[in-house]
């Protein structure tokens, strides 16, 4: 009887083993980790002269695979402005995302096929922003990519989620 009970455990683990090789590794995927950096979401400024100023991204990717969008808009007393494009440039360290993208669609005069850059600081509900554009009708103040400046402003409402991940084998991270 025990010879058939070392057999049955044997047999068992042999299984087990087949079965393990033959599913392969988990993923990256599988195990809830992420497999690419991202930024998402979108906030309200704080304001405290009522300026309606909100940003709002859907980024993913490494550069110079960055892919995605970003919406900006800005009311105040008597005057109004938005932009939107598409994303160039996504890069996470921690709880700080770096993106760079071209305007494809504005009201603001000299900055649509401009870059724009815009950083995020994660931090839960309290998320901060900075920003990095202007009109330039000459071209001389041009943004490279993955580039903007300190997160200068407070978010009021809303929340960005900024997703660090660097390939394998980087060593980074």
């Amino acid at each position: 009887m025990k010879r058939s009970r070392e057999l049955a455990a044997a047999g068992a683990a042999m299984v087990l083993a087949t079965t393990l090789v033959a599913a392969g590794p988990v993923s990256a995927a599988e195990e809830g980790k992420p497999s690419e950096p991202s930024l998402v979401g979108s906030a309200k400024l704080l304001r405290k002269d009522g300026q309606d100023v909100r940003f709002a991204f859907d980024a993913h990717g490494l550069f110079p695979e960055s892919r995605g969008t970003f919406r900006v808009s800005h009311a105040g007393e008597g005057f109004s402005a938005y932009f939107r494009g598409r994303i160039d440039c996504l890069v996470v360290g921690g709880p700080v995302a770096v993106v760079t993208g071209i305007v494809e669609d504005t009201d603001v005069p000299g900055l649509k096929d401009r870059r724009v850059g815009m950083t995020v600081y994660d931090d839960g509900r309290r998320d901060r922003l900075g920003y990095s554009w202007g009109p330039d009708p000459e071209n001389k103040q041009i943004v490279p990519p993955c580039l903007s400046t300190a997160t200068f402003e407070r978010v009021e409402s809303g929340d960005f989620k900024a997703v660090e991940w660097f390939p394998p084998g980087s060593g980074i991270g």
